[in-house]
């Protein structure tokens, strides 16, 4: 069985207990305009051209078969909707400023990756995180991955938003040892507007899996305008309280890698690129309610 990922994270410190090796999954079911690895929300793979690499030599532009590029105002603009990916011109690019933003992977590889740094999970109670995306839209390929490492002894952990049918995350939760979602917006539908899907499930599913018994970790994005309001982060700490009381919470501050990775996939950024992380003194206030 193949999957297909946009990152593997070495030495990460922020995706669980010690030191992890995070997989990055592609495809995701919800649109939230924040989202920080938007070459996750696409299934496919997508192209990417890297200006700072480019040297313009225009080798890319006669090899490509569906003439899907053209040289403009000192860019290569791309027809997205008419490139069959063949990877001629990345193939093709001598400066390597042509990527595709994901890669196809066996379970069998992906375990094999994920086992390279056991000796580090080992010494420092760390294991591997599976995120995005969210690992919850390639199920199948997900749950094998952490099968396969769990039977190598890995401490295993998932990011996901629980946007899914809950016999995708039941199927999967044996394999699990730490839940880490993300609970977005207690408005359903101010939901809806933020990610394209409302919340009632997900809420649903967070319920399920905490009366399972499972090991989780709640963490909130506070985003400008968006999610950072009192109300939401009061919300939702009183709601995760009422399921469960053990639950620890997390508030994420906005990270603004989205606007430079937009430009790079020559799309439109949905947030504006002016917003800028929440100051010190104001995480700290929304934090108060996490703690109550």
């Amino acid at each position: 069985m193949n999957g297909i990922i946009f990152d593997i994270k070495r030495f990460a410190v922020h995706d669980g207990p010690g030191i992890r090796t995070t997989l990055f999954l592609k495809g995701c079911p919800l649109r939230c305009a924040w989202c920080q690895n938007p070459e996750g929300l696409c299934l496919e793979k997508q192209l990417w051209w890297f200006k700072s690499k480019c040297i313009f030599c225009r080798k890319c532009l006669p090899v490509c078969p569906e003439s899907v590029r053209a040289a403009v105002d000192g860019e290569i603009r791309i027809d997205r909707r008419s490139c069959i990916k063949c990877g001629t011109c990345v193939e093709t690019c001598p400066t390597g400023a042509m990527e595709f933003d994901g890669r196809e992977i066996s379970v069998e590889e992906a375990v094999a990756e994920l086992q390279k740094d056991q000796v580090f999970y080992d010494v420092s109670g760390g294991g591997i995180t599976l995120s995005g995306g969210d690992p919850l839209f390639q199920h199948e390929f997900a749950e094998a991955v952490l099968r396969g490492s769990k039977e190598a002894g890995l401490h295993t952990a998932v990011e996901t938003s629980l946007a899914a049918e809950w016999g995708v995350i039941e199927k999967m939760r044996p394999h699990v040892d730490l839940w880490i979602c993300d609970l977005k917006e207690i408005d359903s539908k101010k939901h809806q507007e933020f990610t394209g899907q409302p919340n009632e499930r997900i809420f649903e599913n967070f319920k399920q899996l905490a009366a399972a018994g499972a090991k989780i970790l709640v963490r909130i994005p506070v985003i400008p305008g968006f999610t950072d309001r009192d109300d939401n982060v009061q919300g939702i700490a009183e709601f995760v309280r009422s399921v469960r009381s053990d639950i620890e919470i997390e508030l994420m501050n906005y990270n603004p890698l989205a606007p430079n990775k937009y430009r790079l996939m020559q799309k439109s950024c949905p947030l504006d690129e002016s917003v800028q992380p929440l100051s010190v003194q104001r995480m700290e206030e929304l934090e108060q309610w996490t703690t109550m």
